[in-house]
């Protein structure tokens, strides 16, 4: 299988980008819909501790939200499928990126008692969104195909390229 990159047609929750963003920084991002009555977008709790992890490792990682401002939503099942992260960084070229979708990877790992090697062959959504040019992304695969496809990304992103395809392009 290969990852499955598409381009533009996720869109980051209202409220949930950062009013500023870092260059040096990745923000998480919330990706569930406010609770019923409220204008709050909420983290899973399969993030609620990936900034401290990241931290803990000199990675800056942020969440998009203020402190006091975030909600959770647990989610309880036992399906794979269940595991996504929304990034958001002013490039796609930032030297953290990939490495936040590793940690979190391995945070994965550590949280559900797989061997890192079968956390990698895991299926993984991130979403991205690259707030200096307002390109959104969504990378679909095992976690270990969605960080190659984000070093293709980076690497057309570095030397200023253009994609040859919009949406549905497979890469990794």
């Amino acid at each position: 299988m290969t990852a499955r990159i598409t381009e533009g047609e996720w869109t980051p929750l209202p409220g949930s980008l950062p009013e500023t963003v870092n260059a040096d920084t990745v923000y998480v991002l919330p990706t569930r819909a406010p609770a019923a009555g409220s204008d709050t977008p909420r983290y899973t709790d399969t993030v609620r501790y990936l900034p401290k992890v990241a931290r803990s490792k000199d990675v800056p990682v942020e969440f998009a939200t203020p402190s006091g401002t975030r909600e959770y939503l647990a989610e309880y099942s036992v399906d794979p499928e269940m595991w996504s992260l929304g990034l958001a960084c002013l490039q796609m070229a930032s030297d953290w990126l990939i490495l936040t979708v590793t940690l979190f990877i391995s945070y994965r790992a550590d949280s559900q008692g797989w061997k890192p090697e079968e956390a990698e062959q895991l299926p993984l959504k991130v979403t991205v969104a690259e707030t200096s040019t307002s390109r959104n992304y969504e990378i679909e695969g095992s976690g270990a195909e969605v960080v190659e496809a984000l070093k293709v990304l980076q690497q057309e992103r570095g030397r200023g390229g253009k994609r040859s395809k919009k949406k549905g392009d497979r890469r990794g």
